[in-house]
């Protein structure tokens, strides 16, 4: 069972982003600060604001290198994805592909009744937050890679029928199949209805 590029790097894509996200706030809180400190003219402080604005700028230049790094790498791991879906396939598809991957995770979530069912719903919510769905102009393919605990895999197991139907209802233009056991993966692919 082969996965798509889209597949293998969405996870790694969400890191990053996040990542460039939380770098971009603290080089930015940083900024601030050293303007602040820039400000400052208290006559009894100079010489302590003027050391705490040097080191701060350190940080915050450090800060905006690894910013601008975070980012290359981000734009180097997508920058693939769109240039073959731009030719072979819809940019548009890419926003499609996140927004139901992003609709089926929260479908497919469970909350805890009782005390004692947390920590396996936990396991259970852990597991299909590695669903995945990947658009394209004439397929589409679903895949949750089922988890080694065998009640967890027994919920996921007891749910096809209403992944298949959740996402059916979400993309009517596509003709599906049932759900396959691939490995350790379930596994739903649909075609475009001509």
């Amino acid at each position: 069972m082969k996965k798509s590029y889209f597949m293998r790097t969405f996870r790694l894509d969400g890191y990053l982003l996040l990542i460039s996200v939380l770098l971009f706030v603290a080089e930015f809180g940083f900024m601030l600060i050293g303007l602040f400190l820039h400000g400052q003219e208290n006559g009894s402080m100079v010489k302590y604001t003027q050391f705490l604005y040097k080191y701060v700028m350190i940080v915050q230049h450090g800060l905006q290198q690894v910013l601008i790094v975070s980012i290359l790498i981000t734009l180097s791991i997508i920058l693939p994805e769109v240039i073959m879906r731009a030719f072979k396939d819809s940019v548009i598809n890419i926003s499609k592909s996140i927004w139901l991957t992003s609709r089926i995770r929260k479908f497919l979530q469970m909350r805890a009744t009782r005390e004692e069912e947390k920590s396996m719903i936990f396991r259970y919510n852990k597991a299909v937050n590695k669903a995945i769905v990947d658009v394209r102009n004439d397929s589409v393919v679903f895949m949750v890679k089922l988890p080694n605990e065998l009640g967890v895999h027994g919920m996921i197991l007891d749910n096809k029928n209403s992944m298949r139907e959740e996402i059916a209802n979400r993309l009517p233009e596509y003709s599906f199949s049932n759900i396959e056991r691939v490995k350790s993966y379930l596994r739903l692919e649909g075609t475009r209805i001509r």
